[in-house]
């Protein structure tokens, strides 16, 4: 009797003991958890239509494609009117989209590709011209501010401007007019070179504070566009 209540307690305890380590085991010994993965940043949107510096006949709405993005959830095209700076925005989930644009107008358009992340990856910026009709000569675009770099501050002495252009006329001859002041009541109307013929200049500015400036392009049809007013600080 005694040597099977023995064996009772034995039984018990070794179940009690099992059951434990099963307990333990499903509570801090499972090994460690996998982290969940890390997210990853959206890839840049490459444009495909309308393309790059062409001419767009569309008759009603402008159809804009471009190819999937890695890490993409939804993209955000931006379209920009280069005379007027109106811009118009739209979201979508798709690589496509279309939208009805005022005829007559040189455009920009860029995509930006979004996720849950608080990332974003911005495409290239490709410009185009919405005729509606074919046209024989077209305005060049607006000239594009590279240096200085629009609310940057220079150091006074020799300053560099610089700026880039586009034609979709690729026969075309150009040349520039600059205007460069510090009259905050009428910024960049003095004009201080005409007919310019680089995408360069070195002026002398030693005089501190804002400048305002802009470059008028001219193609050899009288045709001209204007890029609107940058800025820079010469520092003291």
């Amino acid at each position: 009797m005694k040597k099977n209540l023995l064996s009772t307690v034995y039984f018990i305890s070794i179940l009690l003991i099992s059951c434990g380590g099963s307990a333990e085991g499903e509570g801090g010994g499972g090994g460690p958890v996998d982290p969940p993965p890390t997210p990853q940043k959206p890839s840049k949107a490459v444009l495909s239509k309308p393309a790059n510096n062409t001419e767009c006949l569309e008759v009603d709405a402008v159809k804009f494609e471009w190819n999937s993005s890695e890490n993409t959830t939804s993209y955000t095209i931006n379209i920009k009117n280069l005379l007027t700076s109106e811009i118009i925005t739209n979201t979508t989930t798709s690589t496509s989209v279309e939208i009805t644009l005022t005829k007559g107008f040189p455009y920009s358009w860029q995509v930006i590709s979004t996720n849950a992340t608080s990332f974003v990856a911005e495409s290239d910026k490709w410009k185009f011209y919405l005729s509606g009709e074919a046209l024989k000569n077209h305005a060049p675009f607006p000239a594009e501010i590279l240096t200085p770099k629009p609310g940057s501050s220079v150091s006074s002495g020799s300053v560099s401007l610089s700026w880039s252009f586009s034609d979709i006329d690729a026969n075309d001859t150009h040349s520039f007019d600059l205007f460069l002041d510090q009259d905050e009541d009428s910024p960049a109307t003095k004009k201080i070179i005409s007919n310019y013929g680089a995408r360069k200049r070195t002026v002398s500015l030693n005089t501190p504070g804002v400048y305002y400036w802009r470059v008028v392009t001219k193609d050899n049809h009288g045709t001209s566009s204007d890029s609107g007013i940058s800025t820079f600080t010469v520092l003291e």
